[in-house]
């Protein structure tokens, strides 16, 4: 699953972002002003870990809720079904499931 991720999800006016995973470890940002990193672990026929995701300076989340600045972290659970192709990911919001495209952009 190593590697550098280009991350796009609807929403209105479009939305996207970076994600990098490497060693059992994720970070990256979405245009939503949304900071996150967290943990993962491969289990051979799906990645899954959970991400805490931060606004420092409020922002959007990918449903269009807004979120103030200084507002908690949130937890975010994620699963990966095919990690050979990494071309989806399951995130759980507070709101529900959302599928965000992967694209591999550079193995690390």
């Amino acid at each position: 699953m190593r590697g550098f991720f280009r991350m796009d999800y609807a929403r209105a006016g479009g939305a996207g972002g970076t994600v990098v995973f490497t060693d059992g470890n994720v970070a990256g940002w979405d245009t939503g002003g949304g900071f996150f990193r967290g943990q993962y672990q491969e289990t051979g026929t799906a990645v899954q870990g959970e991400l805490m995701m931060d606004f420092p300076n409020g922002g959007t989340l990918v449903n269009g809720d807004a979120i103030v600045k200084g507002a908690e972290p949130l937890r975010l659970p994620f699963r990966i079904e095919d990690p050979a192709k990494a071309e989806s990911i399951r995130l759980d919001t507070p709101t529900g499931p959302v599928a965000v495209k992967l694209t591999r952009v550079s193995a690390l």
